[in-house]
């Protein structure tokens, strides 16, 4: 008994790879959940700042056209409009949460979108086990990994940027009218590339952890303690000596744009005096009618009678957009080396 043999088809020595489109398909297939969370916050955000943000753009134009300037008129509409922000003078602000509150909101906006979209887009599949069966669809690891960090990564960043455009608009009517400058640790990594910086770097670093521990609950735990760490050590420390600081003496600065780090005093050898002897003798001098409260004018005039000098050390306000770049530089530079150590971890990864 003989059977026909069937020829022998010439194999295809050079399959042809998955094409980038329809690996990003994918991955938006896959994360199109976590994706349409993150546009529901941040569109809820961007609402909120509009509709405010409308309210208080129009209260500061009523008190910038306002005359004479000093009318008790004047004086009112100044008032309503400051309640936006919730004055020092103790008004009450109208806006429910007012624009103090709102870039402390804001800082969590990074954290949150880099755990729960950069923890699970590869944690997931490691951790089921998946990523076996996209490793042999012709793509690859490396065109895998990349077609799903980088979309993902692009598209957050850019969106976070977006919102960081919008709250600078939101907040510059309180800058023009001199209530803050843009130095504050809530306004500075809410406003230009600090905030999409700080996006990116919490997706990679999210991402980063989810290929190193393959679980997804365990890698959104850590993300999020690391990214909240550091967030604070660079506020709390890391900032303020981006560049050095101006040192001067008398007064210190009159912008309320620059960032006083720190005062002191010294006495005519130049020994530092703490602050508890200088007042106490500043109280003991004026016969204990001080109080509590000593006007600018009375210790200046004391400390020139006693040679002592008060002296300053801060930021210059013009300084804030050399800091954005800075501190958004090292952040673009930490996330690329996550992005390529996460590639790098998974290409040795055993399938």
């Amino acid at each position: 008994m003989t059977a026909t043999t069937i020829p022998a088809q010439r194999a295809t020595r050079n399959p042809r790879p998955v094409a980038w489109t329809r690996l990003t398909w994918i991955t938006w297939r896959q994360h199109r959940a976590a994706l349409a969370g993150s546009a529901a916050l941040l569109a809820a955000i961007a609402i909120y700042l509009l509709i405010l943000g409308q309210k208080i753009h129009h209260a500061y134009a009523a008190y910038a056209a306002c005359r004479p300037a000093g009318s008790g008129h004047c004086a009112s509409l100044a008032e309503s409009f400051t309640s936006y922000y919730g004055s020092q003078q103790g008004s009450v602000a109208t806006s429910g949460i007012n624009a103090q509150t709102v870039p402390f909101l804001l800082l969590a906006v990074p954290v949150l979108l880099g755990v729960f979209v950069g923890a699970p887009a590869l944690a997931r599949e490691l951790e089921s086990g998946t990523f076996r069966f996209a490793w042999t669809q012709g793509a690859g690891r490396a065109r895998w990994l990349i077609a799903r960090l980088v979309p993902l990564a692009v598209v957050l960043t850019a969106a976070a940027y977006g919102i960081s455009a919008l709250f600078s608009w939101y907040i510059s009517p309180f800058i023009q009218y001199g209530i803050t400058g843009k130095f504050p640790m809530q306004l500075f990594g809410t406003m230009g590339v600090a905030f999409a910086a700080w996006t990116l770097f919490s997706f990679a670093l999210a991402a980063f952890l989810g290929a190193l521990l393959r679980r997804t609950v365990i890698a959104m735990a850590a993300s999020l303690a690391v990214t909240t760490v550091l967030d604070m050590v660079t506020m709390m420390a890391l900032r303020q000596h981006y560049e050095t600081p101006v040192t001067v003496s008398g007064p210190g600065p009159s912008s309320i744009g620059d960032w006083v780090l720190g005062n002191w005093f010294t006495d005519a050898s130049g020994a530092r005096i703490s602050f508890d002897t200088i007042f106490a003798q500043i109280r003991q001098s004026s016969g204990g009618n001080a109080g509590g409260f000593i006007s600018d004018s009375t210790m200046a005039s004391w400390l020139a009678q006693h040679h002592y000098t008060q002296w300053w050390s801060y930021q210059p306000g013009s300084r804030w957009w050399a800091f954005q770049l800075i501190e958004g530089g090292w952040l673009l530079a930490v996330s690329l080396i996550l992005i390529a150590a996460t590639i790098a971890l998974v290409g040795r990864r055993s399938a």
